[in-house]
This record gives structure tokens, C-alpha cells and sequence, in this order.
């Protein structure tokens, strides 16, 4: 499968921003410890601006950044790096994204790929066209509450409930006994500020 199958499959941009958000409370849910946690998302990024990050602590990551003209990703794989070689996959990123190209923190110089999608268009885009192995770190777009829940099962090796997953996905308001039903030893004052910085909905009575 080529990328432009795989990026032709991901989701448009508001579905994407419900995903990360819902990824990353339930990663703030399951680990309150900042440091150990895959993903991440801070809705307060920028003006009018919103940035999704995955990082797995050992050097793989993306990061997404939603402006009012659309959203891009990019990351970096490892694995696809020492198959592959490095690759000018930022080749063809439109203007409207030239601050994202600039950004120290997005750490620019260590990328596999690139792709966006501009707001109105039909399609997401890419300047390279490469095997959809380059894309694996995106696969929580398409795969959802599902993949996040087989991999939340193996990572953080607990027992989850399938049901309160999807309920998070669906962005359904976080009550107490959500948050007792995927972690008991957590009170919503220990998740307030990851609550404000995702900007998750929540119903505080049960």
C-alpha cells in the first residue's frame, strides 16, 4: 500500500482533533506521570493554534499542529529511517504551514514524513510518495478507539474497560465514575490541569 492509500484513509480535520484530545486524557487518565505517557495535547499551544504529540521515550514521534487553515503532522520513525534512509519529505509544504516548518520543538531535522490537509480541501496531501510503513505511527487516526485500547492494554499491562475507551473517543463529558472506571486511585483535582490543557469536556457530578 502506498501512502496515497494510507493518508487517503485518515480521517478529516475535527475527527483527527477529537482523536488525539481523546487519546491523550486517557492517557493522562492511566498515567499521571507525565514522562512515562505516549500522547499529549495541548489546546492552548498558540493563538489559535492547537498541537497533538505522540513520543514513545525512545525517539519515535509525531506532532500535529491545527491552524485555523488546516492541520499537518509530522514524525519520525526509526525503523522507516534505518530501512529507508532519510527522505526530503518536506518538499511542497504549502505556505500557509511555513511557521510549523520553523518550529524548534517540532524537531524538523529528524523526519519520515509529512502530510497535511488545508481547510475546505477534499484530500489530504504529501510531497513524497512512500510505503504506508512510514505511516505507522499514525495508524490511532484510522484505528481509533480500538487500536487505542489494544495498545493501552499492552503498554500500560492493565485491564481496561472497552466500553469507557469508546465513550472517551466519542468525547462523551468525563463524569466520576468514568474516571473511578479507568483509574480508581484518581480524583479529578489530580487531572485538572491535563483536563484545562487538552481542553477535554467534563460533567464533575456522577
Amino acid at each position: 500500500m502506498t501512502d496515497l492509500n494510507f493518508i487517503g484513509m485518515l480521517p478529516d480535520i475535527e475527527e483527527s482533533r477529537r482523536i488525539f484530545q481523546a487519546a491523550a486524557i486517557l492517557d493522562a487518565i492511566l498515567m499521571p506521570e507525565w514522562e512515562y505517557r505516549y500522547y499529549s495535547y495541548n489546546a492552548h499551544w498558540d493563538e489559535n493554534e492547537q498541537m497533538a504529540s505522540m513520543r514513545d521515550g525512545e525517539g519515535d514521534h509525531y506532532f500535529a499542529l491545527f491552524q485555523p487553515n488546516g492541520l499537518i503532522i509530522k514524525g519520525f520513525d526509526q525503523r522507516f529511517n534505518r530501512v529507508h534512509g532519510p527522505h526530503d519529505v518536506l518538499q511542497g509544504v504549502p505556505n500557509e504551514f511555513e511557521g510549523f516548518l520553523k518550529e524548534p520543538a517540532f524537531i524538523m531535522d529528524e523526519t519520515t514524513f509529512c502530510t497535511w490537509k488545508l481547510q475546505g480541501s477534499q484530500a489530504w496531501s504529501a510531497s513524497k510518495e512512500l510505503d504506508a510503513k512510514a505511516y505507522e505511527l499514525l495508524h490511532i487516526l484510522n484505528g481509533k478507539a480500538d487500536y487505542y485500547y489494544a495498545w493501552a492494554t499492552e503498554y500500560y499491562e492493565i485491564s481496561l474497560d472497552r466500553s469507557l475507551v469508546q465513550r472517551i473517543f466519542d468525547i462523551e463529558p468525563l463524569n466520576g465514575k468514568m474516571l473511578k472506571g479507568l483509574n480508581e486511585e484518581l480524583e479529578f483535582a489530580g487531572l485538572e490541569e491535563d483536563i484545562q490543557e487538552i481542553d477535554y469536556p467534563v460533567k464533575r457530578e456522577d
